[in-house]
């Protein structure tokens, strides 16, 4: 009788085991995230600048190349900020070259804003210039409220 209940129990127990296995989904690459991201923000952004389907492909090539430029700029810094961040033995000198590196990111962000804002108003009006950059501030404050209400 106690061999019967402990077969049970194991086979149970086991049994949970290969369900609950099944059940997970396989983590998505950090690569398959920030491409599902970027697609979710191209409707967004679509929609939210009334671009027309004729206008999207020239306007999303731009884009991308736009947003590849700024994440370059910015990954350089945020490897200094996390350098510093993690030396407990930084110098003011550590601290005033990340500090200049961050200027100059913000700096070199809006001269590459301001390229592509020339090259987009060759098909997009001023009005949908406009509405790209409430879009953009828009999206980025929605991105900040997930992240912020899926650690609490």
């Amino acid at each position: 009788m106690i061999r019967k209940i402990l077969i049970f129990t194991i086979a149970v127990v086991l049994g949970t085991g290969v369900v609950f296995a099944q059940d997970k989904k396989p983590r998505k690459s950090r690569q398959e995230m920030r491409k599902e991201l970027m697609e979710f923000k191209k409707k967004f952004l679509a929609q939210e600048i009334d671009l027309k389907e004729e206008d999207q492909k020239q306007f999303f090539e731009l884009y991308d190349q736009m947003s590849e430029e700024r994440m370059k700029i910015f990954e350089q810094t945020r490897r200094l900020e996390r350098k510093v961040n993690k030396d407990a033995n930084a110098s003011e000198e550590d601290y005033a070259a990340v500090s200049r590196a961050i200027t100059e990111a913000k700096e070199k962000d809006a001269e590459i804003e301001k390229k592509y804002d020339a090259q987009f108003s060759t098909f997009l009006s001023s009005k949908q210039l406009f509405q790209l950059k409430a879009a953009e501030e828009k999206f980025r404050k929605k991105m900040h409220e997930m992240r912020h209400k899926k650690r609490k």
